[in-house]
């Protein structure tokens, strides 16, 4: 196990100081139990294996990694802040619509640090505050309402009848869900395979749960909407990199080519 926080003893600040090592790392989870993904310390290139070679490193889009005056942790000093992985979300689209939600919530209280937007690899799925959940659930409902239906399988709300969702070469053919950054050209498109996740055999479920009416952060970006994106937290100049999903790509974390780092 491996602590990978912005905090001085966290494995990126050990490596840059013991290396040289710029103060950069990638991460790129596996959705599969059976292959690896990888995760990279230092510079690029990110190169994967697929119709052809791909340096990921070449195509991602980058959007401010912000603080959070207050830390986040079970246990802290009184002043000390986050040393989680905070990003500016503005809005939400689901099927390029946006939804109608409490704007507040999506920023991060100076005072207080709650709200805002963090990336968890703890958190096994993206939880989101209670009203942001229904405003999402609501939007996703009516954007896929041809499609029946099923009674929901915990801790999921909204399941759909699996044998009449389509599949895709990005996982189920559902809306896609855009976390929408800096700007509205600037989003995080999150496609079926991350969206959804088959909870029985005849439940397709939205890979979203309800995270409480006050939770300290509005919405936690969980380790299944991660899967098969290659994420780049540059803490020398406070950004993140992301990819979106490589099956678009035709590629997938499990593929990256080890031989080019030799």
């Amino acid at each position: 196990m491996a602590g990978l926080g912005r905090n001085k003893v966290g494995m990126l600040s050990l490596l840059a100081a013991a290396f040289g090592l710029p103060r950069k790392f990638a991460l790129c989870l596996s959705s599969s139990t059976a292959s690896d993904g990888a995760i990279f310390f230092g510079d690029g290139p990110y190169e994967f294996r697929g119709t052809a070679n791909l340096d990921a490193s070449q195509g991602l889009t980058y959007t401010p990694l912000l603080v959070s005056p207050v830390s986040t942790a079970g246990v802290s000093s009184q002043g000390e802040k986050s040393v989680e992985y905070f990003i500016g979300v503005k809005s939400i689209r689901v099927n390029g619509k946006a939804v109608r939600l409490n704007a507040t919530l999506l920023a991060i209280d100076e005072k207080t640090g709650i709200g805002g937007t963090k990336i968890s690899t703890v958190d096994p799925y993206t939880k989101l505050q209670s009203s942001i959940y229904k405003a999402v659930t609501g939007a996703f409902a009516a954007a896929l309402a041809q499609v029946p239906r099923v009674p929901p399988v915990a801790p999921f709300g909204l399941c759909f009848d699996a044998s009449r969702v389509a599949s895709t070469r990005v996982g189920p053919g559902v809306p896609q869900i855009d976390l929408v950054l800096q700007s509205e050209s600037a989003c995080w498109r999150i496609f079926g395979a991350n969206s959804m996740v088959r909870a029985s055999s005849k439940a397709l479920c939205l890979a979203f749960v309800d995270g409480g009416a006050t939770p300290t952060t509005s919405v936690v970006i969980g380790g299944h909407q991660l899967e098969e994106n290659l994420l780049q937290f540059d803490l020398a100049r406070s950004r993140l990199g992301f990819s979106s999903s490589l099956t678009l790509k035709q590629t997938t974390c499990a593929n990256f080519n080890f031989a080019s780092k030799l």
